[in-house]
């Protein structure tokens, strides 16, 4: 009895991705034992595809939720990228230059998101609404004239192996690890939780929230850029409607595992539990057959449950303090 009243239990039981784990935990064995071929090799590669560029996105995107902002551009930004990746892979042969590339194209509109936000003190969802269908104009425009394909050498991030290991899980691992140092260790990443709990205390001891958030929106843009270079490796084609609803897989990823929508309250293991859940309940979908166009609907009644449990969690931890 005493090893289950170990403290250690407690103290996990009570961390916001707990509740996430066990959700996890519960569909993945209800979907073992209701949708045949759900564990088998191909379909769960099928799912880690899918996690690796979310959960990269998700990871970036998590910053800016913790700062009390939100960035909904990330899936037209997304499509932008990889349309720059794709374009800059067709006229050079080393890889990296269009990772170069696409990185530039996320960090120059990430700045850009920061600048309206923090300097002209545009609502974050007013601004970045305006940029999702900015560079979505863009990208129609871009993508009018059919399917841009990627050129074979420029697919190793999507498709390629390193030590053993395929690319995009690599790449999601060292993100995350990059996110953690930053959030656990660092200076910059108590300034992100203290500015949004507070953005008046954070400002009245001098934290320079602005400056603070600002930092998250670059990272948003960079997420972006590194996420579309596995995206396109992976579909091969980048078509103008690509990543469209993208923004909601990854809101949906980073609420669901815990990280509060308001800001101040989360974790960086929360976006990748909740890309993980995410894919697996699409994918339950696809399994099942259930039209493409219901995703949307299940993607949007998972964020209004996961932002009402947040609330509730919120209030009543409120009413114990």
């Amino acid at each position: 009895m005493g090893a289950l009243n170990a403290p250690w239990i407690d103290r996990a039981l009570k961390r916001p991705e707990a509740a996430p784990i066990a959700f996890l935990v519960v569909i993945s064995l209800l979907l073992a034992l209701t949708t045949p071929g759900f564990w088998s090799s191909a379909n769960l590669l099928n799912i880690i595809s899918q996690v690796a560029v979310v959960g990269i996105v998700s990871l970036a995107l998590n910053q800016v939720i913790l700062s009390g902002e939100i960035d909904v551009s990330i899936g037209s930004l997304l499509a932008a990228c990889a349309f720059t990746y794709a374009s800059v892979g067709h006229l050079t042969i080393h890889p990296l230059l269009p990772l170069l590339a696409a990185l530039g194209v996320g960090l120059g509109v990430g700045a850009l998101n920061g600048v309206i936000v923090t300097v002209g003190r545009v609502p974050s969802i007013i601004a970045t609404l305006g940029m999702l269908l900015g560079l979505r104009g863009v990208v129609l425009l871009i993508g009018a004239n059919g399917v841009l394909l990627v050129p074979d050498g420029a697919r190793a991030f999507g498709l390629g192996s390193i030590a053993g290991l395929r690319a995009p899980i690599v790449g999601l691992v060292v993100v995350f690890a990059i996110f953690d140092l930053i959030n656990r260790n660092t200076e910059w990443g108590r300034d992100i939780l203290a500015v949004g709990s507070n953005r008046r205390a954070a400002d009245a001891v001098g934290l320079r929230a602005s400056f603070v958030k600002f930092r998250c929106f670059l990272a948003t843009g960079l997420g972006c850029g590194l996420a579309s270079a596995i995206f396109a490796g992976q579909i091969g084609e980048i078509q103008a409607t690509a990543a469209t609803g993208f923004e909601l897989q990854c809101i949906a990823a980073v609420v669901l595992g815990g990280t509060s929508i308001t800001g101040g309250r989360g974790s960086t293991l929360a976006p990748v539990i909740g890309a993980v859940l995410v894919g697996v309940i699409l994918n339950a979908l696809t399994l099942n057959s259930v039209p493409g166009t219901f995703e949307q609907l299940v993607l949007g009644l998972l964020i209004l449950l996961a932002i009402s449990v947040d609330a509730v969690r919120f209030r009543a931890s409120r009413r114990l303090s």
